[in-house]
This record gives structure tokens, C-alpha cells and sequence, in this order.
């Protein structure tokens, strides 16, 4: 199997940026992952490979038939339906390892997020395609459900093109990462042959690298120039050593002296040394036009902004939410602790930390706390624009500066009047620099964000906030294994449910 794209471009009708120009990428059979920032358009990269958006120039070639699994599953067609009731042993294997039954899949319209996502694999796979293009499947999945996808996943011998930033479900189907980035010029693709985690570090490495190489020809050029300065005044200096002018007519011998200078090339010598100097200094010059300056932005925010908050508690209660109740251990929490709380979808973690922040507003503690849910409500989202928009215009720069150390581009927020759940994220994580917050509590924090910003939002929280206390809900291994230290866990059995804390 093969997938050419070759020198596409293209540009969103309206948008005076192009987004991809004169592009080139080719896969071949196996899995390839495709991570970047938010904006690099991953998402328009894979429409275009699966021919569902045309590009305004260059083509697409593909060696089978091609299918793409949207980030939103809106439902099975009857395509869909004819082959995952074909009675086929294949389709069978894959109802079986997705966990999905006949029954499961006649309701559809009730299955959970979950159940809704492995659906969409199966019915893709059922087709046998010869490409398969998978576009975040595991957002908002939880350990189970995505372990379910890897293991069906491995039985697929195509051609895979999966654009994630999951480390953990990346790694495990490929070793081969795309790292896209933009600049003025469009998106840039940069081909590693490593799993995303070591891809990472690999990009990283090789931008400092880079940088450095940059660095010491700046260093070189400028050494270059200082020496032919040197020769310029030493040449000048010497050539009016060897003017006749302002010497006596009738002084034969001065005039014999500087004759003989002239002859023996004592004065040529500086000007030659000086050529071969401005000629190393131009050619030093080439080569930093030709690689250009490359950018390492700072990144990472200082997130402690108030006072340490002393020792945190929430008493033993029960959570109910409809026939569902939660039963909760006494529980005490020092400062500066990071902890993880961990469990399956529908087990109730979102409900223990929204109980939790509740709790803290009730002790008049809420002054001290950023509590991010996993979804900005339409009211939230009013409040945090209202916020930025109160600024002066020095403080909105702040703002926009901390955003862009967290990942993102000045113009995501500014230019737009319906920012992205991500870009919101971050803008509370940035106001909050200025209320003094020192508790943080976030709900799936790495459903909205790109690979860039959570390896960001992870350094900060290991590093910069590591006076913080912080409580995260995340399905997310790598980002819990880096920003915590203790783990909770809720586990739940039919309609009840209990807090584990170690």
C-alpha cells in the first residue's frame, strides 16, 4: 500500500494564510503518527489524504481504498450496517476484541462515549480498507476503551495514519512520528523515525542543536568581522605610512624607504589577510541565510500566584447524582501534594472533584482555587472573555504573552470571537496568574490541549508548580506519571462507587 501527497497546497476559502504550500508526504503499510500544535492542521491534512478536501494545487495518490474516522462520530450508514451484520468471521474477531455485541450495537443511539468510539472502529474495519486514517480517536476515552482500540488496531496489515497526541496509544501501534509546525512560509513536516514520546525529545534536541550550530557561526561572523576592522585600520594606518605627502622634496632618502616598502609588498600583505577574512566572513554569512535563525520560544509559566493555602480536608460523605452514589473516605491533603485521580469513564471522578470544589467555595477557600472543568460551560467562557477584555492594553499583552508561553498563538485568541476549549484553558490558566490561586484542580485537562501545550502544562506543573496543590482527573498516563506523585482511585460496581486514596 502506499499514500503520496505531493506538493500540495492549500488555503481555506476566506483565509488570507496559507495553510499548506508546495507540501510533500508519503506513507507506506504499517501505522504513522501525526502529532503538532494546535493549528498546524493536522485534521486538514488527514480530509485531504482521504480525499475529502481537494487541495488548490498538487495531488494525491493512493495504492487502495481509504477510509477516515473522523474526530465526531455521528452515527453508522446503512454501508456501515450492511457489513457489521454480514455474519463475517473477521467482522466476529473484531466485535469480540472491541467488546461490542449485537445487542450493544442495535442501541446505539444509548452507548457511551466510549462505546460510541469503538463502534466507529468497527465499522471501519469491517470494511477491510487497505488505508485506514484515524483522526484523535481516543479523546475523552478512557485505559479501557483504548486498550480495546490498540488490540484491534494490531490486527489491521494496511496502511495507518493516526493524527493523536496520546502518547501511550501512539506508542503502542507505531514507530514513526510527523511532527507538523508552521511558519510564515506554511506548515513544515518534520519525518522521525521514533515513537511520538522519543520523537519529542529527538525534535527538541535537534532544535537546540540547531540553535547552537546558529549560535557559533553568529559567533564566528562576528569574530570574522572584528579582524578585518582590524586589518581595515591597520591598512589604513599603513598606507598612510607610505604616502610621500608631507615629506620634504629634497628628502631622497624617506622617499627611497617608502619606494622600497611599496616594492617588497609589505603593505599588500594587510590587504591580502583582509580578503581572506572578509571572504570566511561571507561565507559564514551564506550559511546563516541559508539555515536560517531557528526559534526556541519560551515556554512554561510560574503558577503559584498567592500565598501557600495550609492543609486541605474533605469530610466522609456520599456522592449522589441520580441512582448513582459515590461513597467518599475523610480526606486530608497537605500542601504542595499532586495527586492523580484515576478510574474508569462513568465511575464518578468528575463528579468527586466538582463535589471537592464545592466543598472549598463553602470554606470561603474558593479565592485560592483555579478549578478547570473538562468542558467550558457558554457562562464560563463569558466570564473569562469579559476578564481579559476588562484589562488595560499592557496587562492584555501579559496575558497574551503567557498564552503564547503556554502553546499558543496571540492571534488564537484575539482574532477570534468563539476561541477554542484549548485556547480557553489556557487564558484561565493565565488570568489566574493575577488572582493569587495556589490550589489547582483540573478535569481532563489534556482532552482540548496539543502535544506542544501539554508538554508544556506538564513542566509547569512538575516544576514551576510544584508549591501548588494540585488535583488532576486524566485517562492520560504520561501526563499523570510527569505532574503527580500520589494516586486516588475510583472504582465502581452497578450503581455505587468508592474513592480509594494510597
Amino acid at each position: 500500500m502506499f499514500l503520496h501527497l505531493d506538493r500540495i497546497s492549500f488555503s481555506y476559502p476566506g483565509s488570507g494564510n496559507v495553510l499548506f504550500s508546495d507540501f510533500s508526504l508519503s506513507f507506506s503499510d504499517g501505522w504513522t503518527v501525526i502529532a503538532g500544535a494546535n493549528g498546524t492542521g493536522k485534521s486538514t491534512l488527514a480530509s485531504i489524504a482521504a480525499g475529502l478536501i481537494v487541495p488548490d494545487s498538487g495531488s494525491v495518490r493512493a495504492g487502495g481504498d481509504v477510509i477516515l474516522c473522523p474526530q465526531v462520530f455521528t452515527g453508522l450508514s446503512p454501508y456501515d450496517w450492511s457489513d457489521i451484520f454480514s455474519g463475517d468471521n473477521h467482522v466476529g474477531r473484531l466485535k469480540s476484541a472491541l467488546a461490542l455485541s449485537d445487542s450493544m450495537i442495535e442501541r446505539e443511539e444509548t452507548l457511551s462515549g466510549g462505546e460510541r468510539k469503538r463502534l466507529q472502529l468497527l465499522a471501519a474495519l469491517s470494511h477491510s480498507p487497505g488505508i485506514l486514517i484515524l483522526d484523535e480517536p481516543t479523546n475523552h476515552l478512557d485505559s479501557y476503551s483504548r486498550d480495546l482500540m490498540i488490540n484491534a488496531l494490531w490486527s489491521f496489515d494496511g496502511l495507518g495514519v493516526v493524527v493523536s497526541h496520546d502518547r501511550a496509544f501512539s506508542s503502542a501501534l507505531s514507530s514513526r512520528t510527523v511532527l507538523l509546525s508552521r511558519s510564515s512560509d506554511g506548515v513544515a513536516a518534520e519525518d522521525i523515525p521514533l515513537p511520538l514520546p522519543q520523537a519529542l525529545d529527538e525534535s527538541d534536541r535537534r532544535r537546540k542543536a540547531g540553535r547552537d550550530t546558529y549560535d557559533g557561526l553568529l559567533a564566528g561572523l562576528s569574530a570574522e568581522n572584528r579582524i578585518v576592522q582590524r586589518l581595515r585600520e591597520r591598512s589604513r594606518a599603513k598606507q598612510k605610512d607610505l604616502s610621500k605627502r608631507g615629506i620634504d622634496r629634497n628628502d631622497h632618502d624617506a622617499k627611497a624607504r617608502i619606494d622600497s616598502a611599496r616594492l617588497t609588498g609589505k603593505d599588500a600583505s594587510l590587504d591580502g589577510a583582509m580578503r581572506n577574512h572578509m571572504s570566511h566572513s561571507a561565507q559564514l554569512e551564506d550559511k546563516l541565510n541559508s539555515i536560517g535563525k531557528p526559534l526556541l520560544r519560551k515556554e512554561g509559566l510560574s503558577l503559584m500566584g498567592g500565598m501557600r493555602v495550609p492543609l486541605l480536608s474533605f469530610p466522609e460523605s456520599v456522592i449522589q447524582r441520580g441512582d448513582y452514589s459515590l461513597s467518599i473516605p475523610a480526606l486530608s491533603i497537605a500542601p504542595g501534594s499532586h495527586i492523580a485521580i484515576k478510574g474508569r469513564n462513568g465511575s464518578g471522578k468528575t463528579l468527586f472533584l466538582e463535589a471537592f470544589y464545592r466543598h472549598l467555595v463553602s470554606q470561603g477557600k474558593d479565592r485560592f482555587v483555579l478549578y478547570i472543568p473538562q468542558e467550558t460551560s457558554e457562562e464560563e467562557k463569558g466570564r473569562l472573555l469579559r476578564a481579559f477584555d476588562s484589562l488595560e492594553d499592557y496587562e492584555k499583552g501579559a496575558v497574551l504573552s503567557d498564552m503564547f508561553r503556554l502553546g499558543s498563538e496571540p492571534a488564537a485568541l484575539s482574532s477570534s470571537s468563539s476561541p477554542s476549549p484549548g485556547e480557553m484553558k489556557k487564558l484561565a490558566l493565565a488570568l489566574s496568574r493575577r488572582e493569587g490561586r495556589s490550589v489547582l484542580l483540573m478535569d481532563e485537562p489534556t482532552n482540548h490541549l496539543d502535544i506542544v501545550s501539554m508538554r508544556i502544562l506538564e513542566k509547569m506543573i512538575r516544576e514551576d508548580g510544584r508549591d501548588m496543590t494540585v488535583l488532576l482527573v486524566s485517562h492520560d498516563d504520561a501526563f499523570l506519571s510527569a505532574c503527580t506523585d500520589h494516586v486516588w482511585q475510583v472504582e465502581r460496581t452497578g450503581n455505587s462507587g468508592r474513592l480509594l486514596s494510597f
